[in-house]
């Protein structure tokens, strides 16, 4: 039983792993034996990540921009094997419905859906014959609306862009885990609820709002998504595809 969650001798790729979220996700993973890659547009904030997931375990930074997709075949052809990969990579513009462009809204879709689903493609092709795991992240706002009183005179709310790809991962889980079971590849996602990043969190104000709309009475610490990223990659989730697991405090429950 103490070897559920062991990921030792398995490689994974955590795409957006320099962000606020990947850096526990990376760590994680590295501090459960697995090889992290950890990839992101910022080289330098993948490689701060990398260099702290070595504390933990074995880890190395590669520049991979999931809106373009032959930086995608160049990342995903120079691994040579992969056992877990983790999409964590989005982009909004942050307008709201009555202000985004369709360039703006389609600019949005391509790195937080299209590159996700060409990321997975590619890397499902480097897995090995036993099988692996793809994790997508998804949001609470891919699964209800933002409540824009939450947001008023602090923040624009969460972009309509964002919520709409996030859905549609939600999706795209549910088809790829249904297409490629044969493969024993398995594909869940991960929808986090109120983790407002580190600039927001200074805000006393909203992280008020925000708490008061979660049954638990708080926001996420980011560390607290890691263990989900963990769990859906090991052979602790070895009968769990196609599903959607998620971490928001209640938020998603009334």
């Amino acid at each position: 039983m103490k070897g559920l969650f062991d990921l030792s001798q398995r490689v994974a790729l955590v795409a957006g792993g320099g962000g606020y979220l990947g850096e526990p996700v990376c760590h994680a993973l590295a501090a459960h034996g697995a090889h992290v890659i950890v990839a992101d547009l910022n080289l330098d904030a993948a490689r701060r990540v990398a260099q702290g997931a070595d504390k933990f375990g074995s880890a190395e930074a590669r520049q991979l921009d999931v809106g373009d997709e032959a930086s995608i075949v160049q990342v995903i052809e120079s691994i040579p094997t992969l056992d877990a990969l983790v999409n964590m990579a989005t982009f909004s513009f942050g307008k709201e419905l009555d202000q985004i462009t369709a360039e703006q809204w389609n600019t949005g879709l391509n790195v937080t859906l299209t590159g996700p689903f060409l990321l997975s493609r590619a890397a499902a092709e480097r897995m090995p014959q036993r099988g692996g795991s793809i994790v997508h992240f998804a949001s609470m706002y891919g699964l209800v609306s933002p409540d824009p009183r939450a947001y008023e005179g602090i923040c624009s709310p969460n972009p309509p862009d964002y919520g709409a790809a996030k859905a549609a991962l939600l999706q795209l889980t549910r088809y790829q885990a249904v297409f490629w079971a044969k493969r024993r590849i398995r594909v869940n996602a991960v929808a986090p609820g109120p983790f407002p990043n580190p600039q927001l969190q200074t805000d006393a104000r909203f992280i008020d709002r925000l708490s008061q709309r979660v049954p638990l009475g708080r926001v996420g610490r980011a560390q607290e998504i890691a263990g989900a990223v963990v769990y859906l990659s090991s052979e602790a989730a070895s009968f769990v595809t196609g599903t959607c697991l998620t971490v928001d405090g209640g938020w998603t429950a009334w």
